[in-house]
């Protein structure tokens, strides 16, 4: 080998291998090999390679049977990440068999886009006739983004798969006319099927035809094909028979069905031959044979048995499976939505189309579970005097719910109303529609939107987590940790309820907001949270209450007849000749007498609402002007009088105003 007198002959001649912009400077010895480095990149390169293995890799690293990169290549493409022209060419991923490209500027790989082996391939049902594999077929159009953007996945011997590249949605070259798939292209509901005992697939409606609407496009049929041993598939059939005859929802029953299944499997593979063989040592070797024992899994196998033993289809001790049996569970905190993608969300809702907008400022106003969201009807909307409340049936509570809503909420529900009554008249009970057409592309669809006399549903095609989520892609809606935000239904009751505890209300008044039974589920699962408490809120939650200094009232300040019946505590007394007109609410006690009469705006137990500050105005003006006159009359104490009210009322619309802010 030749021996290299590196400081007196080497003179620059290497140029960096990764920036392609400076010489290399000599850089010294690491592990006995030669170093480098780059006073660009500030890289440090190794002579790791022999010659003749250096010029071999880079023939293989730079020459495939199409182009030779080395000899070819002059810097002609362009970094898809910066924009940088002149990429480098490097050698070939082993692993995906394509070409790779660096970025100096940007430091990044990048891969060739894609690669162009294009397959004929003749159609099995129709000779003669020919698809292309990685080409895009033109005329056909995604039903689900109506993108124009369709590629052959496969080609089956019965029919043709294609996807679309843009959604990324497979889809078969024509509908498979299942009684499924009838009702979701239709705007008619499955045909009930007959009741049989002896049938092994049930349609639930046949037993209880009381069944939401929201489940009859999906899992409304058990089967019970797939259970082990005769004499335990009869008792399953009897205890679904029950659940549905006692009202208990689909979801509930078919998510049952699963871990009953697979323990009548093992019971099958245990070669047992009745229930007098199952006891708490068999269930306990079950358990432990088990992957994972989940808390849904126990509780599916003890209902099945203390459900059985009541009715007298079998006898099972009761003890068989006890509470020490099941797994902890952590009960974590809400993972409501940042307010950072709330507004935005909140700020681009005119991009959608009216009713879908509608379903995001009732529910999340109300905090509604996506169920209650689905089956809100019509005459949800109560007005009582000059006030406003929504009303609906819960369906996980099963009672009745009902909370006070602004105007402006009220209005929303009038123009749904309106727009419900125009579509089908009575036809339709319901507030909301499911609609066909959303795009996953496009946030303003209005004329795609095709309006389906169905309840809104459960899945990942309702229509309101199609357009959030459509919305928060096509503005690239980030959240504080710069990651593009997510978003379901489900999380609007958590971050409306989350927000008002954060708003300062106590927490009675926001569990009365959701309707919980008790208040150990509200402080369990909506008020750990991780920023500060701000005590802003005080009075209604659709009010901000000031006191005769302008200053904000907490609501803890007030009697509890103040939250029971406000009415109670209103003050609406006309003017006359002498005395002030008094609007607005006192905030002592309903059994403490007053010492202030017709003098309330001094009173510091006096409440000013902000519905009322155009009257301040008016009161204030006309104050000013007694004043004025008593002045002229050299009437002293009126003068006092008038001054004092008038100073107080500057306070309080100054209040006012700084919270309509």
């Amino acid at each position: 080998m030749v021996e290299i007198n590196w400081k007196q002959d080497y003179k620059g001649d290497f140029i960096c291998p990764l920036c392609e912009k400076s010489k290399l400077r000599l850089a010294g010895f690491n592990l006995g090999i030669r170093q480098f480095a780059c006073p660009s990149c500030k890289s440090k390169i190794l002579a790791s390679i022999k010659l003749r293995s250096r010029l071999r890799y880079l023939e293989s690293r730079l020459k495939d049977e199409y182009i030779d990169w080395e000899k070819d290549y002059h810097g002609e493409f362009i970094c898809p990440a910066c924009g940088k022209e002149g990429i480098s060419v490097r050698g070939i991923d082993t692993s995906k068999k394509k070409r790779q490209f660096w970025c100096s500027k940007c430091r990044k790989k990048h891969q060739e886009s894609c690669s162009l082996e294009i397959e004929r391939l003749e159609d099995p049902l129709n000779p003669g006739i020919y698809w292309f594999t990685g080409h895009r077929i033109e005329g056909f159009i995604c039903p689900e983004c109506q993108n124009e953007n369709i590629y052959l996945y496969h080609l089956g011997l019965s029919k043709k798969r294609f996807q679309c590249h843009t959604c990324k949605k497979l889809h078969f070259d024509s509908i498979i006319l299942t009684a499924g798939n009838l009702s979701h292209y239709s705007n008619n509901s499955r045909p009930v099927k007959p009741f049989q005992w002896s049938d092994d697939k049930w349609d639930l409606r046949a037993i209880n035809p009381n069944f939401d609407e929201q489940h009859i496009s999906g899992k409304i049929v058990v089967d019970f094909t797939h259970f082990k041993l005769g004499w335990l598939r009869d008792s399953i059939k009897q205890y679904v028979h029950h659940l549905s005859k006692i009202n208990y929802s689909v979801g509930t029953i078919h998510r049952q069905l699963p871990d009953l299944k697979n323990f009548s499997h093992y019971l099958a593979k245990e070669n047992l031959s009745g229930y007098h063989e199952i006891n708490r040592s068999f269930i306990l070797d079950y358990l432990a044979k088990e992957k994972k024992v989940t808390q849904q899994k126990l509780g599916a196998l003890r209902n099945f048995f203390k459900t059985g033993t009541i009715k007298g289809w079998f006898n099972i001790d009761q003890d068989i499976i006890r509470d020490a049996d099941y797994p902890k569970q952590h009960c974590g905190n809400p993972d409501p939505l940042s307010d950072v993608v709330r507004k935005q969300v909140e700020e681009n809702l005119h991009l959608l189309p009216d009713p879908i907008a509608r379903m995001w400022l009732i529910g999340y106003f109300a905090a509604m579970r996506p169920s209650e969201l689905a089956f809100l009807k019509q005459d949800c909307l109560v007005q009582e005097g000059q006030y406003w409340k929504l009303a609906w049936h819960r369906k996980k509570g099963k009672d009745n719910h009902e909370i006070p809503i602004s105007r402006t909420i009220a209005k929303i529900v009038q123009e749904q109303q309106e727009y419900i009554k125009n579509l089908w008249g009575d036809e339709w009970d319901y507030l909301f529609c499911h609609y066909r057409g959303l795009s996953m592309e496009e946030t303003s669809q209005s004329n795609q939107l095709e309006p389906v006399k169905k309840v809104l549903p459960s899945g990942e095609t309702n229509p309101l987590l199609i357009s959030i989520r459509t919305l928060i892609k096509s503005l690239n809606i980030r959240d504080e940790n710069n990651r593009l935000a997510k978003f379901h239904v489900r999380i609007l009751r958590h971050t409306r309820l989350t927000e008002l505890f954060e708003q300062g209300h106590d927490l009675a008044v926001v569990s009365a907001w959701a309707g919980h039974k008790h208040l150990a589920t509200t402080s369990i699962y909506y008020t750990q949270v991780s920023c500060e408490l701000m005590e802003r809120e005080a009075g209604h939650i659709q009010k901000a209450l000031v006191n005769s200094n302008g200053h904000r009232v907490l609501y803890e300040s007030f009697p509890k007849s103040f939250w029971e019946n406000p009415t109670a505590h209103k003050l609406e007394l006309g003017d006359t000749h002498i005395n002030t007109p008094i609007y607005g609410y006192c905030g002592l006690p309903l059994d403490q007498d007053c010492h202030k009469f017709r003098a309330c705006y001094t009173c510091q137990s006096f409440v000013a609402t902000i519905d009322k500050l155009p009257e301040y105005i008016n009161v204030r003006d006309e104050l000013r002007g007694k004043q004025t006159k008593a002045m002229s009359a050299g009437q002293e104490v009126l003068v006092e009088q008038f001054g004092t009210q008038a100073d107080r009322l500057d306070e309080i619309i100054a209040g006012l105003h700084q919270e309509a802010a």
